[in-house]
């Protein structure tokens, strides 16, 4: 048995004054004088034993009222396991989910405000002394502190919204292992307070703590239903000044009724845009938004759904660069022709430079959007693999092989880029057999879809051999299904013809697929980065090296500013915010980047949208997920509305302060009885 306030016992002491003022009482004499003594002898015998019993009985009803009394303001108790520990008796542990999910429309006002509400409730229910811990998906190392009653309350209200959600395991865990290394050995009850959403029910193992008990509350939306934007993407991968930009915006729907004209709202700088959305039930709606950029440089915009449900998922941000011209870097090695100079000269947005191979610098390709390898005969290894470190980091390469390679060398090149390896020449005319028009590379590149175009045929091309590892898309294709014209099948920006232009091979350098291929391969090249990056996400936003490259990089808004993760290979810095999901402080926004106080351009965060789909635990299947980690000792409930939280009723420790309040009163009427009663 334990005592919330055992300083009270001391009160024990007032039980010697009823024994002083009865041991007085009783040596209290009465002289009576009678004629004679004979008659009452007896009586006197008899009526001194019924005098002391009384007595006593007073002194001990007196006694029990007093002890009862004080032992009810000492508020003894039980607690929920009988243990010695060394610091608490037991702690009622408190998991707070506050993601912006928890910001749906509940009942009773939002659910993260309802959850507060249940957690007044079990405040009040428990009893003076007791100890908590309150914890929220920000994990901060206060928030695993033990705690009274009034410092829980006065945290629960400073407690708001915040972009980091975890899986349900996390704080669970981490309260147990904190309470493990304080070699905290009391009774534990564990209360967490959730939407219970599904995506954050994963693999990952939750403990099992033999002294807790498990008290899962799922809180509800009054409605299932959100609007909210996942996606946005060009149907060109590069924009120019005066260009239609087509704009695609992905609107999801996660509700059982379609929603008829959504208002859909699109701002870039000054240029604002607004349509009307109809999306079907339970689906997705891709939007086409038209525009024309008038001016270049670095674009921030925002796009944003209405919507009267969830909210921290209807704007998404993102950021884009209008480039005025780009370098293209012509590397040409002996008995190379001038087409691909001749064919880039024909657009100003390009500014070429042809370089020799034996001039080249290495490091002057960071400074090209597009490098030209143009009838080069042979790769050394030190250019083979600075090129391959260049492409790599997300530079841009086009290869046109000279007439009389040294198979070799390219092959090794090409399987380090996995292209298809060069077999030898083929002496045979063949003709174009296949474009594969529907690949993204063509976008806007024709009226319809183009299968095959008319042009005389090759007279000599390179044959081709493959390889497990090798991964590409062929673009063209000859008619003995051979490639001519491939481009990476990943991420890296390489491209490659499998023919010379040299007239000794063929004419198709003076074809107009060969022009068209060439400059939609510039404009592909424009290096157009990430639009937006999610926060906690594993993507990066590629920054070219500058000789600051030591100067950390700064993501700077209005209201905050943060250092992000920056890595670096040379050529390009990286920026990653994949450790930014862990600080409840960065919001989602365009940030400008600054290093050295210079402005390098916007990059744009976004919330996860894994929130934003509304599919929930069943309290069923919150009892499986526990009874799967081994953990039966549980007891979910949901809450719907006030009513259910009036009902809540939370385990805590036997308390008997109340029967001894009652027992108190009983003694004291019995004394009063026996003093009224019984005459003596």
């Amino acid at each position: 048995m334990k005592f919330v306030h055992p300083m009270f016992l001391w009160a024990l002491g007032i039980l010697l004054i009823p024994i002083i003022v009865h041991l007085f009482n009783f040596r209290r004499y009465k002289i009576l004088y009678f004629s004679s003594l004979q008659f009452i002898k007896k009586i006197e015998k008899e009526t001194n034993s019924t005098r002391k019993l009384r007595h006593y009985l007073i002194l001990l009803t007196r006694l029990l009222a007093f002890i009862a009394l004080v032992f009810a303001f000492a508020q003894p108790y039980i607690p929920l396991e009988d243990s010695e520990t060394e610091q608490h008796d037991n702690i009622t542990a408190i998991y707070l989910d506050n993601s912006y999910s928890m910001s749906a429309k509940g009942t009773n006002g939002d659910l993260l405000n309802q959850s507060k509400e249940t957690i007044r409730n079990i405040v009040d229910q428990s009893v003076d002394g007791q100890k908590f811990m309150l914890v929220s998906n920000n994990l901060t190392g206060i928030e695993h502190r033990i705690i009274t009653k009034s410092e829980l309350l006065d945290r629960l209200e400073t407690l708001s919204l915040s972009p980091i959600h975890r899986h349900f395991s996390n704080p669970l865990n981490s309260i147990k292992a904190h309470l493990d290394n304080k070699s905290f050995l009391g009774s534990r009850q564990y209360i967490a307070l959730s939407d219970f959403q599904s995506i954050n029910f994963d693999e990952t193992e939750l403990k099992n703590d033999t002294l807790g008990v498990y008290l899962p509350l799922k809180v509800s939306p009054q409605l299932k239903k959100n609007l909210f934007i996942d996606s946005v993407w060009f149907d060109n991968p590069f924009q120019r000044i005066n260009q239609n930009n087509t704009l695609n915006v992905r609107v999801n729907n996660v509700s059982v009724d379609p929603i008829t004209n959504a208002e859909l709202n699109l701002e870039i700088g000054k240029l604002k845009r607004q349509t009307l959305v109809d999306i079907p039930a339970e689906a997705s709606e891709i939007v086409k938004l038209n525009y024309t950029d008038k001016e270049k440089g670095i674009k921030s915009a925002i796009v944003e759904i209405k919507d009267d449900q969830l909210y921290f998922d209807d704007i998404f941000y993102f950021s884009y660069e209008v480039k005025n011209s780009l370098k293209v870097k012509i590397v040409t090695g002996q008995q190379s022709t001038d087409y691909p100079s001749l064919v880039f000269s024909t657009d100003d947005f390009y500014k070429v430079e042809n370089i020799n191979l034996d001039q080249l610098q290495i490091n002057e390709l960071k400074q090209a959007d597009l490098v030209v390898l143009n009838g080069l005969q042979a790769f050394s290894s030190g250019l083979s693999s600075s090129l391959v470190q260049y492409v790599k980091s997300g530079g841009n390469i086009c290869i046109i092989p000279g007439d009389n390679i040294d198979f070799s060398s390219y092959n090794n090149f090409l399987k380090s880029v996995d292209l298809p390896l060069i077999k030898g020449v083929l002496d045979q005319k063949l003709r174009i057999g296949k474009i594969y028009s529907n690949q993204m590379f063509f976008r806007g590149m024709f009226d319809k879809s183009v299968d095959n175009i008319t042009m005389p045929p090759l007279k000599r091309v390179y044959s081709t051999s493959l390889y497990t590892a090798s991964n590409y898309k062929s673009l063209v294709d000859l008619e003995n299904k051979s490639p001519l014209f491939v481009y990476h099948g990943g991420n890296l920006g390489v491209s490659c013809f499998y023919t010379a232009l040299n007239e000794s091979f063929n004419d198709f350098s003076k074809s107009a697929l060969f022009s068209s291929l060439l400059l939609r391969t510039g404009e592909v090249s424009q290096s157009q980065n990430q639009l937006e990056l999610t926060i906690g996400g594993d993507k990066t936003y590629k920054l070219k090296s500058s000789e600051s490259q030591d100067s950390p990089v700064e993501l700077r808004s209005e209201s905050i500013s943060f250092i992000p993760e920056l890595s670096s290979n040379g050529v390009f810095d990286e920026i990653s915010v994949r450790l930014a999901k862990d600080n409840e402080d960065i919001k989602a926004g365009n940030y400008e980047i600054i290093r050295d106080n210079n402005n390098l351009g916007y990059l744009s965060l976004n919330y996860d949208r894994k929130e934003s789909v509304l599919d929930y635990y069943s309290t069923t299947s919150i009892n499986e997920y526990f009874a799967k980690n081994g953990i039966l000792n549980v007891n979910s409930k949901e809450i719907i509305d006030f009513n259910d939280i009036e009902k809540l009723s939370v385990e805590k420790p036997n308390e008997y302060w109340r029967i001894l309040l009652i027992l108190a009163l009983v003694f004291f009427l019995l004394e009063m009885m026996i003093v009224l009663f019984w005459k003596v």
